[in-house]
């Protein structure tokens, strides 16, 4: 997404809840890619004194087991409440930013160097984090595969309000450079994820592969 073309290029994964974006990441790993979860560095994020102070300030005991964030009891909190979950992410996603940047700049360093550095960040045009990157890649499905994957995950109900706070799909799709619509096969995910990388790695910046596979001008 960026005009300049990085020595490593980046590429920013995204995709709604039970869209297969983790099963993506995997695939990129395999490919050479250097990747990285921004839930990963989140978890993380709770484990620093002044990240703790703030939620234990604004929450108390609530979001708390003894001395350290009860994750869990948080999501509870926020994903029932949009002020709440637009005051947490105020304060993570700075962090989260910076987080994903210093790592980035540190697989520069790397030896050997991977083909690609990825960041797989699940509400990347809702926080302005695609800038960051070269490329987005955006895995998709129709929502009633997503909800069927995430049955045993997620009631109803917290479903459809994680699915409210996301930004609608058509629209993430008009922002995405490779999407890939992944109602079907792990198999042509894997060959969706291998051509992109490709592609990348050439210089050309087209979607891989026909029939789910698509590229924006």
């Amino acid at each position: 997404m960026t005009s300049t073309r990085l020595r490593i290029p980046r590429l920013g994964l995204t995709g709604g809840i039970g869209s297969g974006k983790s099963t993506a990441l995997a695939y990129l790993h395999e490919c050479g890619g250097a990747v990285v979860s921004s839930d990963h560095v989140v978890h993380g994020l709770y484990d620093r004194p002044p990240i703790i102070a703030a939620i234990q300030g604004r929450y108390g005991q609530k979001a708390m087991t003894g001395a350290h964030v009860n994750r869990q009891a948080l999501a509870g909190i926020v994903f029932s409440d949009h002020a709440e979950l637009q005051w947490l992410e105020q304060l993570l996603h700075p962090h989260v930013r910076a987080a994903v940047e210093e790592w980035a700049a540190a697989q520069q360093k790397v030896r050997p160097r991977p083909a690609v550095i990825v960041a797989e960040v699940p509400l990347l045009f809702e926080t302005g984090m695609e800038t960051m990157f070269d490329f987005v890649m955006l895995i998709t499905a129709p929502v009633e595969v997503r909800r069927r994957r995430l049955t045993a995950k997620l009631t109803e109900g917290e479903f459809e309000r994680r699915m409210a706070q996301q930004m609608p799909e058509e629209e993430k799709i008009a922002r995405s450079d490779f999407v890939f619509d992944n109602s079907g096969e792990r198999k042509a995910l894997r060959e969706f994820v291998g051509q992109t990388v490709a592609q990348i790695i050439a210089g050309d910046g087209t979607a891989a592969g026909g029939g789910a596979g698509e590229s924006k001008p």
